[in-house]
């Protein structure tokens, strides 16, 4: 029997035993579709959070009181540490000479819990509550990539002379002056007058944080209007990449002396890269897609568990057709092929309908959630073969049980 007729004697099998068929094919059909939901939600999750963290680049290096808090023991030991200063920026600014851009920022939350200030923004009868305010020097366009989509960004003189000028975030604007240009227009911060002099790009969310929501200030006119006690963010870009490390050893001697650290002592300051974040995201998403991938393939192993029991009782009855055929001339490897493809060739089928579902599933979480979702050839592919293996291993025993029959004690069992 050539291998085109035993695929037609499987399907034909098939269409025989409908309700049997789709039964076998539920688990598999289950456990493809947890897996592809799962790895598109992942893969679409990696991409965008590493095109936000590198979008300042790789050459950025932040230093501030927290650093990367990944411990109850890390968050106590930021909670011992004083706050940064604007001299502190200064000193780094003046005295690194690897560092080409030293940019500071502060900000009030939306909702103070330190003093418990109210914040409010308006623009003729146009009113915002609690939008976040950031004071920023001037080069905090460049070390963090800030873009605009109209007008400029605040300037040095603005800096150094405290004007009340503002870049408001992207949905600001569109709350505040609605279907007229916000260029020039002025601004009420908490009853202090400010000219908008640019507006960012639209941003978008990131992690339930709304990007487009903020307002930047210069540095000096944020410590006019909110004082000096909000602590200093600082970042620093350096021009040579190959030179990033000598650069965060320059900062981090400077601000040592200058906070007079002893040599037993820490810095009393964190210094975070983007690579630094970018591995603790890929660590943080490698564990959870294991883990996921761990509960995902308990459908796959109940789905296999489900073909086997299947076939077997496909083997007890369809014993007299196995005799029949033998009796005619099949040979033993001829059923044994026939029952593993109809084990294999059934969940593939599954399997395709699971990649199916699982693009479907994964679309709608990344239209009706802000979770994105990306679909690659590779889980696809994955997929199909994982489904294929699960077949070829379910069906092994019922096709051997199969094959070993005696076509007479076959026979006699009608």
């Amino acid at each position: 029997m050539n291998l085109m007729e035993t695929i037609r004697l499987v399907f034909a099998s098939f269409r025989t035993n409908k309700l049997r068929t789709f039964l076998t094919l539920l688990g598999v059909i289950i456990g493809v579709t947890t897996v592809i939901t799962v790895v598109s939600v992942i893969r679409g999750m990696n991409r965008y959070v590493l095109s936000t963290i590198t979008e300042s680049g790789s050459n950025v290096f932040r230093i501030d009181r927290f650093g990367l808090i990944t411990s109850h023991e890390a968050w106590l030991t930021a909670m011992r540490r004083k706050d940064l200063t604007l001299e502190d920026m200064e000193l780094v600014k003046k005295e690194c000479d690897l560092c080409t851009y030293v940019s500071a920022f502060s900000l009030v939350p939306s909702f103070s819990s330190r003093n418990q200030l109210q914040i409010d923004v308006t623009a003729g009868r146009q009113k915002i509550e609690d939008p976040n305010i950031f004071g920023v020097t001037a080069s905090f366009a460049i070390t963090n990539h800030r873009e605009l989509s109209t007008g400029r960004y605040i300037t040095e003189w603005e800096e150094q002379h405290a004007a009340f000028s503002a870049v408001l975030g992207y949905e600001i604007a569109q709350a505040l002056f609605p279907q007229i240009d916000p260029i020039g227009k002025t601004v009420h911060i908490n009853s202090r007058k400010f000219q908008v002099v640019g507006i960012l790009k639209k941003y978008g969310n990131f992690f339930g944080e709304n990007r487009d929501t903020l307002i930047e200030i210069p540095i000096s006119s944020f410590r006019k209007v909110f004082g000096k006690r909000e602590p200093v963010f600082i970042y620093v870009k350096v021009e040579d990449n190959a030179k990033m490390t000598e650069a965060q050893d320059q900062a981090r001697v400077l601000l040592r002396s200058k906070h007079h650290r002893r040599y037993e002592e820490d810095d009393g300051f964190a210094i975070m890269t983007t690579d630094a974040l970018v591995e603790l995201w890929q660590t943080f998403t490698a564990g959870a897609f294991a883990a996921m991938i761990g509960i995902s393939s308990i459908a796959l192993i109940v789905g296999g568990i489900v073909i086997m029991n299947i076939m077997l009782v496909s083997v007890v009855e369809r014993t007299s057709e196995i005799g029949l055929r033998k009796a005619l001339g099949a040979r033993s490897k001829d059923v044994k092929r026939q029952f593993l493809l109809e084990s294999v060739i059934l969940a593939a089928v599954g399997g395709a309908i699971g990649v199916l579902l699982g693009a479907i599933f994964g679309k709608l979480i990344s239209v009706f959630s802000p979770l994105p979702s990306i679909l690659e050839p590779g889980p696809v592919i994955a997929g199909l073969l994982l489904a294929s293996s699960v077949g070829l291993v379910s069906g092994f025993w019922p096709a051997v049980k199969a094959a070993k029959l005696d076509p007479i004690v076959a026979l006699r069992s009608e």
